[in-house]
């Protein structure tokens, strides 16, 4: 585990160094040209620094061992730090709206120059290199915090594309389309918000991680498996805890079926990395009657 949260503070920290420096041109850029929509982009990266920053507090946090205080441990951690990504770009995005009706009633002529699109075209670059890493990174590392960035990045090559077509608009001297961008733009970001905050959502309200069906799969292949049922997994993608109730034959012996509730378990945690326990409840064909469909 110590392993895990050093790779993904390592991402973190390559991710936080990029967004700065493309925030920074961004703004920069944005409020010498008075182009909103460069400058709504920008306040989105800022706002992405400010998240990576929060992210790497969390996973440090979250990467401290069991106590007696907190059995789990602390990864949940880190869906926290999701949950406040998926708020803050709701909250920028309702700023950008304000200022985008302000530009509506106050409109005025715009200028891009090339250095504008030289900026634009080389953080869109950056942002779907960041994407794509992310991604493959939070799939090897199983970091839910690390897919909710890669789509939240995934979100920034959309906007900065938008933005992008909005210039070249601007320069054939259509300045009113930069508010109506910057408004796309803002339902965009409050999209990836809200599909983030749900994820995240589901792992604290412990949804199933890993569908029912494919432990039914594994655990019936095992001998003197009679049935499971009461079938459940929560935690996070990469912390996952199973419990379920097992009939196996009523003249077994304790011992007996306590091996096959360990082959079970093995069996459970070798098809799955991300499974870090299995608590098993060993019933005789009696217990088939308390059964629960879930």
């Amino acid at each position: 585990m110590a392993n895990y949260h050093g790779e993904v503070k390592k991402v973190i920290m390559i991710v936080l160094v990029l967004n700065i420096i493309m925030a920074s041109l961004k703004v920069s850029y944005g409020l010498y040209s008075g182009i909103l929509s460069i400058c709504a982009d920008g306040y989105e990266s800022l706002l992405d620094s400010v998240a990576n920053i929060v992210a790497y507090i969390a996973v440090s946090l979250s990467g401290r061992p069991e106590d007696k205080g907190h059995p789990y441990g602390y990864d949940k951690i880190e869906t926290f730090a999701s949950i406040l990504i998926g708020i803050s770009l709701i909250l920028v995005s309702y700023e950008i709206i304000n200022q985008a009706f302000d530009k509506f009633l106050h409109p005025q002529t715009l200028e891009v120059s090339s250095i504008g699109f030289v900026i634009m075209i080389g953080t869109l670059l950056i942002n779907i290199a960041l994407s794509f890493y992310e991604k493959k990174k939070g799939q090897e590392l199983k970091s839910d915090l690390l897919i909710a960035d890669s789509d939240h990045t995934k979100s920034d090559v959309m906007v900065t594309s938008i933005v992008i077509f909005g210039l070249i608009l601007v320069r054939l001297n259509l300045s009113i389309i930069d508010p109506i961008i910057s408004i796309i733009i803002a339902l965009i970001i409050i999209k990836t918000g809200i599909e983030i905050l749900k994820n995240n959502f589901n792992i604290l309200l412990d949804a199933n991680v890993i569908p029912t069906a494919n432990i039914y799969n594994i655990v019936y292949k095992i001998d003197g498996v009679r049935n499971i049922h009461n079938v459940r997994t929560r935690g996070t993608t990469s912390n996952v805890y199973v419990d379920m109730h097992m009939v196996v034959d009523s003249d077994l012996s304790m011992k007996e079926a306590y091996e096959i509730s360990e082959q079970c378990k093995k069996s459970l945690i070798d098809s799955y990395d991300e499974i870090k326990d299995v608590l098993i409840h060993l019933e005789s064909e009696e217990g088939l009657y308390d059964a629960k469909e879930l």
